[in-house]
């Protein structure tokens, strides 16, 4: 676990960090940066990067409708560059600034452009500004088939049903006639709380085929029927009808019924994985919504299983139910499945909760970990009686070694210890290639937090062959209780682990007082993926880059006393 990795790089790439100090990134304060926009002797913006394509009555996307500027940083902090609003529309952009010098900046557009033409924007940042143009085109024009009437032809997607909220399949397919090649802009109405659109760039021609996208949800007191949409496309207009079923009427059957995934007691179910499949003798078309109970018996369980959705056709069909919740408690529970006035039963058995520790230190506890996906390459981690004492803390000691036969020996892997949410190592830098013995102790993790907190290690200060250095590390929750999958030589269909932690970590060093320099840009990164109940299950070193490097660590398998 040990970020040895990391500084056995330090020594080599020292010189080259130093070097390239304006490549890497300050972590400032929030107080507003300064600095000036590059111009040419015209005022124009450098570089004066243009993207996405820009058309009359269309509105822009803020994620390709952009401009790029560059701006000279004297004074690291937070920023707002905009530009003024021109021909209905603007771009604006708000960040903060790390590094001195150079920083290139991508403003994205707002608004809908309402003439065609070459529009001048003045980007101001601080007390400087420059000039940028942006080049509006005619839309593309041309007629709905089937206009002024009913869209023909016409095809409705997906199921609709009161509640329902629209996803990519659900859509309608109609035809267009362009006379005027370009950016096109096609929507419907909304009714029913949804609407379909579309927007693309077409070619002149005749009975051209598009897909309008739903959008929205429809409100659960929706009245079913046939709900009426008129689609807009310039002047242009036709019409088309979706059905929002009523409620269908069935037979459900849970036999050979069989839950899907892991259940856990005090752990939360995950609707992707924790699904159970039941039958339903369809009498009467139409929407369905279909739940089991939360209770086994006067003892309340703390899950559930529900599913919704539109049967189309009579006679028996499957459906997924995804579950829901937490359940309270281990044990064999039977939950009731209930359509209309028609139940069946299914029993889910759920195991007992996992230690609540992310990091287990229990003596005898092992962990097994494939190396860079060669199921010929491991590790062997274990924990063994003894403790250390130090700092005023005990720490339990892990062993490990590269070979399970346990040649070489096992040797220290590291000491650690948990103080309620927290989790530190203990450890003595020189190990890693500094000068001096320098033994500290860090956070590495804390499980109470919300994805997005970060933390930063104290200040070590040592040499390097008599270089002083200053560095510490830097952990964010990168993401909190999610599942994780792992594919390894003896699981190679992959295994699910619930409830895991990751953090990533990156290294900084400091060159002025009081300053410090994320060095992502030199040494890459590390994330560590840590689940509830059994430890580390993975590590993933990355290049500068991004790229991931070698030694990517996956658990194998493991043992929790």
């Amino acid at each position: 676990m040990i970020k040895r990795q990391l500084i056995v790089w330090l020594a080599a790439v020292m010189v080259i960090f130093f070097a390239c100090q304006k490549e890497t990134s300050f972590e400032g304060s929030n107080a507003p940066a300064a600095g000036s926009l590059q111009s040419d002797v015209s005022g124009d913006c450098l570089p004066k990067t243009v993207n996405g394509t820009y058309s009359v009555g269309v509105p822009l996307v803020s994620a390709t409708n952009t401009i790029s500027v560059q701006v000279n940083v004297t004074k690291t902090g937070s920023y707002t560059i905009g530009t003024d609003t021109v021909n209905g529309y603007f771009f604006r952009s708000t960040g903060l600034f790390t590094t001195l010098g150079a920083n290139t900046v991508t403003l994205r557009g707002n608004g809908t452009p309402f003439a065609n033409g070459v529009n001048n924007f003045v980007v101001s940042f601080d007390s400087s500004s420059c000039d940028i143009q942006v080049t509006v085109a005619s839309a593309g024009a041309g007629t709905l088939a089937g206009s002024p009437g009913a869209c023909a032809p016409i095809t409705v997607n997906g199921s609709y049903s009161p509640g329902a909220i629209m996803g990519g399949a659900n859509s309608a397919n109609v035809q267009v006639n362009i006379t005027t090649p370009g950016n096109i802009f096609i929507t419907t109405d909304t009714v029913a709380g949804i609407w379909f659109s579309y927007t693309g760039s077409l070619a002149a021609g005749s009975n051209q085929p598009i897909t309008l996208q739903a959008n929205g949800t429809i409100p659960s007191g929706e009245t079913p029927g046939s709900k009426s949409f008129t689609v807009k496309f310039g002047s242009s207009a036709c019409t088309f009808t979706a059905n929002v079923a009523g409620p269908s009427a069935g037979i459900v059957n849970c036999g050979g019924a069989t839950p899907a995934g892991t259940y856990t007691a005090l752990t939360a179910l995950d609707p992707a994985t924790n699904t159970v499949q039941i039958s339903v003798n369809v009498t009467t078309i139409g929407a369905y919504t279909i739940t089991t109970d939360t209770v086994d018996g006067p003892t309340p369980n703390g899950f559930w299983f529900n599913g919704s959705g539109t049967f189309s056709s009579t006679g028996n069909q499957n459906i997924t139910l995804t579950g829901h919740g937490t359940p309270a408690a281990a044990g064999t529970f039977t939950l009731t499945v209930k359509y209309g006035t028609s139940t069946c039963t299914f029993p889910v058995t759920v195991s007992p909760a996992l230690l609540n520790d992310y990091f287990p230190r229990t003596t005898n506890s092992n962990w097994s970990y494939e190396i860079d996906d060669n199921p010929n390459d491991s590790l062997l981690v274990k924990v063994i009686p003894n403790t250390l004492n130090a700092l005023s803390n005990t720490y339990n000691i892990f062993m490990e070694s590269a070979n399970v036969a346990q040649v070489p020996p096992f040797d220290t892997s590291g000491y650690y210890r948990r103080n309620s949410a927290d989790y530190y190592q203990y450890f003595d830098w020189s190990q890693s290639g500094l000068d001096n013995v320098n033994w500290v102790e860090y956070k590495f993790l804390t499980d109470n937090v919300a994805a997005g907190t970060n933390w930063t290690s104290s200040t070590f200060t040592n040499t390097i062959t008599g270089t002083p250095i200053t560095f510490r590390l830097k952990d964010s929750i990168d993401k909190k209780d999610v599942p994780v999958t792992l594919v390894t030589s003896n699981n190679p269909g992959g295994k699910v682990y619930q409830n895991v932690i990751i953090v990533k970590e990156v290294f900084q060093v400091s060159l002025v007082p009081g300053i410090f320099l994320d060095a992502t840009s030199v040494f890459g990164y590390t994330k560590y993926y840590y689940a509830k109940g059994i430890g580390l299950i993975k590590v993933e070193p990355f290049k500068p880059d991004g790229t991931l490097d070698a030694g990517k660590r996956h658990l194998r398998r493991y043992d929790i006393y």
